[in-house]
């Protein structure tokens, strides 16, 4: 048993209802929650209409004294053509493109307050009444909302991988002037952005930026985005991009479909003299905007300078102006994340094995996968 606390919470792992009945009880949960836009309804829902398979997912909910706080997709996926042991996921399907998708922010959806205490109800769960499993996978979970302490067992093995998350406090600049570019950018960022700026204006025109405000408006702006990008990723990195697959593009035209204004995507277009620069697009919930791809011409504009620092900092202030609360570059270390960050978080994909004779195996098969450390 990982907690004296679970004795408390009650799981249930069921399979997965009617998706209307469903919503309504994520919806309902959400609106006691302070959940990110990954585990809204608008995100999770896509996600099942669209990529999971519903005969490999089941759902989980924790319950405490009879009311709902909790609730998540767990898959299950077996490897070696179905043959060998069955690892869990919490919100991924275990295949590598459609997983592309990315899912951060993650966790099970619970009521404020009770985040940490779900996790560890949920985990304690599956390790006493569920057997047939060998890893449980929680990817892209804040750092500091896994109670690493309470999830250790005896039979249980905490593998865990890190990486930084930068963000930009837009409160904290919108009280200080609300100057993004020259509050917060070191020199030579505010030179690069600003030369940058100056020559796009004296080759195109000035800069302009428009926010879709109609999903038509959004999937245009999409088609626009994915054309730039593919065309840079395909031609000049020599890599599919991450639009390559079908069954991403329809799990973003159907999740820019039923976004609203403030929830869900939010699509950006720079102009330059009436000429397309590129488009951001974000992901919007609570006041957060994170930045999840762009579409950049850069065939047209790359000699310019920097034109991806410069439309993300426009970006940046436009979420200002908009009156967000902070803007998420999302996990990595890329040198244009560290440059235009203020701060950062951490996040971790965390790995539960069961210990045994199957796990030895696994890690000598697998040589004990990079990157992963004891947690």
């Amino acid at each position: 048993m990982l907690s004296p606390a679970t004795r408390s919470f009650e799981v249930r792992l069921e399979p997965l209802p009617d998706l209307d009945l469903l919503r309504l009880r994520w919806e309902e949960l959400e609106s006691r929650s302070r959940c990110s836009v990954f585990l809204s309804w608008i995100w999770i829902g896509t996600w099942l209409a669209t990529i999971c398979p519903r005969k490999t997912a089941r759902l989980a909910s924790v319950y405490l004294n009879k009311r709902l706080v909790g609730l998540g997709i767990v898959t299950a996926r077996r490897r070696f053509f179905g043959l060998g042991p069955t690892h869990l996921r919490l919100h991924q399907v275990g295949d590598r493109v459609l997983d592309s998708l990315t899912i951060e922010f993650n966790g099970l959806l619970s009521e404020t307050g009770l985040e940490s205490e779900t996790l560890v109800a949920f985990v304690d769960h599956l390790n006493r009444h569920e057997r047939h499993w060998l890893t449980l996978f929680l990817p892209g979970i804040e750092v500091d909302r896994i109670p690493l302490e309470q999830l250790r067992a005896p039979n249980l093995r905490l593998r865990m991988f890190k990486r930084p998350t930068p963000y930009i406090d837009l409160t904290g600049l919108r009280e200080d002037h609300g100057l993004y570019l020259s509050s917060v950018l070191g020199r030579n960022t505010r030179a690069r952005v600003r030369r940058t700026a100056r020559k796009l204006g004296e080759r195109w025109g000035e800069l302009k930026i428009d926010v879709a405000g109609t999903p038509e408006e959004r999937l245009a702006y999409f088609d626009g985005l994915v054309a730039l990008h593919q065309a840079h990723w395909t031609a000049e990195a020599g890599e599919q991009g991450a639009f390559a697959d079908p069954r991403v593009v329809a799990f973003h035209r159907q999740l820019i479909t039923v976004s609203e204004p403030g929830h869900g995507a939010q699509l950006l277009r720079f102009e330059a003299g009436g000429h397309v620069v590129g488009y951001l697009y974000h992901l919007v919930s609570r006041g957060v905007v994170c930045f999840y791809q762009a579409g950049i011409d850069y065939p047209r504009i790359g000699d310019c300078g920097s034109p991806g620092l410069l439309l993300l900092t426009e970006a940046v202030q436009n979420a200002i102006q908009e009156g967000h609360r902070r803007y998420e570059l999302m996990a990595g270390e890329m040198d244009y994340k560290r440059v235009l960050a203020m701060a950062e978080g951490r996040m971790a994909w965390l790995s539960v094995d069961r210990l045994g004779l199957r796990t030895r195996l696994m890690d000598t098969l697998r040589g004990r996968r990079h990157g992963t450390v004891p947690a």
